[in-house]
C-alpha cells in the first residue's frame, strides 16, 4: 500500500521571530497542509496554540501530550487521517533512563526531550504499522546519540514484528553518531535505493533570504523507514509564498510502498 508522509519543524509560536513569527505564518502552514494533505505528519516545536490550529483542520485526528506533559508546551505530535486510518494505541515517553517518568532529562539536554508514537491501522486492508515522531537535543550531542537509541530501544521492543515510520528534527547531520546507529536500524528514505529525490538535501534555513542557496543548508530533518518499507520518492519542500517561508525548517515527505 502506498502512503505519503512528512516531517516539520514548523518553528514554535513562542520565539521572537519579528515578521516571521506563527501569527504572520499560520496561514500559510494550514494552507501548505491542505495542499499537501498528507496521510500523516510528524510535527516538531508544535505548541498547543498551534496544535489547536492544526487540528481544527477536518479529517485529522492526533496523538502526542506537550513535553511540560500538558497541552501547552512543545509537542512531538503525530496527524494522520481518519478516513485512511484507526489509531490502535499510543503514547509519548521522555528521552530520559527512566522514559516512562514525564519531564524527565538527562545527558546534558537543553531542553526537555519526548518523543510520541502512534499504532495505525489501516482501515483499507487492516494492516498496521508504528508512526514514531521525536525532536533529538539542539546543544547536546550525548543527548541526541543517548536519546536516539531510548528511541531505537522502544522500536526494538514494541514494534519488532510490525513496519516503523521514525520521522523527526535530529539536529545531527549525516556524519553524527546518533544518525549512525540509527541508520544502522532503520532507513534514510532520501539514500534509500532506487528512490527518486527532489529538492535539497539540506532542510534548516532559519528564515534566511539566502536560503535559495541550497549549498548553505543544515541537513538534519529526517524520515527513516524499518527494512521491509520500500521508498519511491522523497522530496524536500522549499516553498515558500510573497510573505516569506512557513517555518524555519523546510518540511519533508516520503512516498512508500509498505507490504
Amino acid at each position: 500500500m502506498i502512503y505519503r508522509f512528512a516531517s516539520f519543524n514548523i518553528r514554535n509560536s513562542t520565539a521572537a521571530d519579528g515578521p516571521d513569527s506563527w501569527v504572520h505564518r499560520s496561514g500559510q502552514v494550514l494552507d501548505l497542509l491542505r495542499y499537501y494533505a498528507w496521510d500523516a505528519v510528524g510535527f516538531q516545536e508544535l505548541t498547543g496554540v498551534q496544535k489547536d490550529a492544526v487540528a481544527r483542520l477536518p479529517g485529522y485526528a492526533h496523538e502526542g501530550i506537550s513535553r511540560d506533559n500538558d497541552n501547552n508546551g512543545e509537542h512531538c505530535s503525530v496527524f494522520y487521517r481518519t478516513d485512511r486510518f484507526e489509531r490502535v494505541d499510543g503514547g509519548t515517553f521522555w528521552l530520559s533512563p527512566t522514559p516512562e517518568v514525564p519531564l524527565s532529562v538527562a545527558w546534558g539536554s537543553a531542553c526537555i526531550r519526548i518523543c510520541t508514537w502512534v499504532l495505525l491501522r489501516d482501515k483499507r486492508n487492516g494492516r498496521s504499522f508504528a508512526f514514531v515522531n521525536t525532536h533529538l537535543d539542539h546543544i547536546s550531542e550525548e543527548a541526541r546519540a543517548e536519546g536516539a537509541k531510548v528511541v531505537l530501544e522502544r522500536i526494538k521492543n514494541q514494534f519488532a514484528e510490525i513496519p516503523v515510520v521514525l520521522t523527526g528534527d535530529f539536529n545531527a547531520t549525516p556524519e553524527e553518531r546518533c544518525y549512525r546507529d540509527i541508520t544502522a536500524v532503520l532507513t534514510d528514505t532520501r539514500r534509500a535505493a532506487g528512490a527518486l529525490h527532489y529538492g535539497p538535501s539540506g532542510t534548516f534555513h532559519g528564515f534566511r533570504p539566502d536560503a535559495a542557496s541550497w549549498g548553505n543548508l543544515h541537513e538534519i530533518d529526517y524520515i527513516f523507514v524499518s527494512r521491509d518499507i520500500a521508498t519511491l520518492k522523497t522530496r524536500t519542500i522549499a516553498d515558500r509564498d510573497d510573505r516569506g517561508f512557513p517555518s524555519d525548517h523546510f518540511p519533508i515527505d516520503a512516498e512508500v510502498d509498505i507490504p
